[in-house]
């Protein structure tokens, strides 16, 4: 399982932060779980460790992002990939945020 993570760089400075800063914060919430960071070059990656509890941990980090104003305005693309499968994770975020807005 991996999932990656690209940012507008223009937004996330609109916002009065930096992509270091951006990574920094979501580094530090995957690294709770002990899912290593395997790249931090224009994709943020994040993968699985083989643990029982791996799933679970990224799904945590990946819902509380999504429900974030911060993350959905400045986020380009989160993608999720277990095996050959590939999810627009953001995509749907964004979908759901705006449902929630409107009801």
């Amino acid at each position: 399982m991996k999932v990656t993570f690209t940012f507008d760089e223009t937004v996330v400075k609109q916002q009065g932060h930096t992509l270091e800063d951006i990574y920094y914060t979501i580094k530090t919430l995957f690294g709770k779980y002990g899912l290593p960071c395997v790249s931090e070059d224009s994709v943020l990656a994040f993968e699985d460790q083989g643990g029982k509890n791996d799933f679970a941990h990224m799904w945590t980090v990946i819902m509380g992002l999504t429900r974030s104003d911060w993350f959905l305005d400045s986020a380009t693309s989160c993608l999720w990939y277990e095996g050959e499968k590939r999810e627009d994770v953001l995509r749907k975020a964004r979908l759901r945020s705006q449902t929630r807005r409107m009801a």
